[in-house]
C-alpha cells in the first residue's frame, strides 16, 4: 500500500513565535524544538535576528550559524534537520514542503542532517549559507526545519510527523543591504461578515527588505473618558518591499461604539510607525464621528428649513381663501 502522509506535512504552515522557532501552531509541551544560538554583531539589537537567520550577503561570501535542537519528549527522538522553499503570499510567510526547493535552499547545508536525541537532551548543529559568486541580487525565503517521523501504522501505513523550523530571509547584494522602513494608514474602523468590530489600517513596505510587521493599538478619550489596555493585532504580517497588506485589531464586542481615540504602534525589527484617528462605531456598520460643531449647525439649518416651507403653506392657504385679494383696513 502506497505511504500516505499525515500531520503538519499535509498543511501550508503558518507560523507564529514560539522560542525563537516557529511551527504551524504552538508546540505542544513534551514535543521538538529547534532555536538560534548565534546572532551576527550588527543584529544584536535587532529582535528579529534573535529568532530567525535574517542576512545581507555579497555573492561568493559564506556564512556559519548554531541552532540547537531539543528534545523535551519523554522518548528518544530521531530528528531530522532539512531546508525547504519559503514564500510571502497574502501578508504570511509561508514554509512550503519538504521537496518545494529555491536558489536559497541550493546554498544551504546543515553538518548534521539527522540529530538522534534521548528524552529531555539538545545538541548543536551548524547551519552553513554559501552564497554562489554569480547568485543575482534580491531577497529570498527558506525554512530549517526540524523533523520527526511516527512508523507506519500497522493496518493503514499512515505516518504522522511534526515538525518546528526557523525562518531564513537572505538578501544578496554589496555593503549592509537596504534599510527596512514602512508607513502606516490612517486607521479606520469596520466589521466583519458576523458583525465584529475591528480597526484596520494599510502599511506600506517602503524599504529594501521583506518586513514581519507586529504592535498593538491603545483607544483612549472614550466616551466618559474610558481607555482601554493594548489589544495586538490579529497576528504578525509579512510584506515584501513595495507591496502592502492590512493589519486589523479585532476588539471586545463589549466595547462601547465610542467615540474613540485610536493609536496603533507599529514594529518590524527596529523599524517602527505609529497611526492614530478619532473613530466611532455606530451598531455593526463604523462611521468616522461628525467634526465638532457640525450637529447642532445642521440640526438647527434643518429646523429653520421646516419652518420655512410650513410658512409658505399656510400664506399660500390663506390666500387661496381670501380669493387672492389683500383683506382691506
Amino acid at each position: 500500500m502506497r505511504t500516505l502522509y499525515s500531520g503538519l506535512l499535509a498543511a501550508l504552515f503558518l507560523f507564529a513565535p514560539a522560542t525563537a522557532s516557529y511551527a504551524a501552531d504552538t508546540p505542544p509541551a513534551g514535543g521538538i524544538g529547534i532555536r538560534l544560538v548565534d546572532i551576527p554583531e550588527a543584529s544584536q539589537a535587532d529582535p528579529r535576528a534573535r529568532s530567525y537567520i535574517v542576512d545581507n550577503l555579497p555573492p561568493g561570501t559564506t556564512v556559519k550559524r548554531r541552532v540547537e535542537v531539543q528534545n523535551n519528549s519523554t522518548e528518544r527522538q530521531s530528528i531530522a534537520l532539512y531546508v525547504s522553499a519559503a514564500e510571502v503570499r497574502d501578508g504570511s510567510f509561508t514554509g512550503l514542503a519538504r521537496e518545494d526547493r529555491n536558489e536559497l535552499t541550493g546554498w544551504i547545508e546543515t553538518d548534521t542532517p539527522v540529530v538522534d536525541l534521548a528524552a529531555g537532551e539538545s545538541a548543536q548543529a551548524v547551519v552553513e549559507i554559501a552564497v554562489p559568486g554569480d547568485a543575482p541580487e534580491g531577497e529570498q525565503f527558506a525554512v530549517l526545519w526540524a523533523e520527526v517521523r511516527s512508523a507506519p501504522a500497522p493496518d493503514t501505513q499512515v505516518v504522522t510527523a511534526s515538525r518546528v523550523g526557523i525562518r531564513v530571509y537572505l538578501s544578496v547584494g554589496p555593503g549592509n543591504g537596504p534599510p527596512a522602513s514602512f508607513t502606516v494608514g490612517t486607521p479606520s474602523a469596520d466589521h466583519d461578515s458576523d458583525g465584529v468590530r475591528r480597526i484596520t489600517a494599510e502599511v506600506n513596505n517602503t524599504g529594501g527588505r521583506t518586513i514581519d510587521v507586529q504592535g498593538n493599538l491603545t483607544l483612549s478619550a472614550g466616551p466618559g473618558g474610558l481607555s482601554a489596555d493594548p489589544v495586538s493585532l490579529d497576528g504578525m504580517v509579512t510584506i515584501p518591499p513595495g507591496e502592502s497588506a492590512p493589519v486589523t485589531v479585532t476588539l471586545d464586542p463589549e466595547l462601547p461604539s465610542g467615540p474613540w481615540h485610536a493609536q496603533l504602534d507599529l514594529k518590524s525589527g527596529l523599524a517602527t510607525a505609529q497611526a492614530e484617528a478619532d473613530l466611532t462605531f455606530n451598531g455593526t456598520e463604523a462611521v468616522p464621528p461628525a467634526e465638532p460643531g457640525n450637529g447642532p449647525v445642521l440640526a438647527a439649518a434643518v429646523a429653520a428649513a421646516v419652518l420655512l416651507v410650513a410658512g409658505m403653506f399656510i400664506w399660500l392657504y390663506r390666500r387661496r381663501r381670501s380669493g387672492g385679494n389683500p383683506r382691506r383696513p
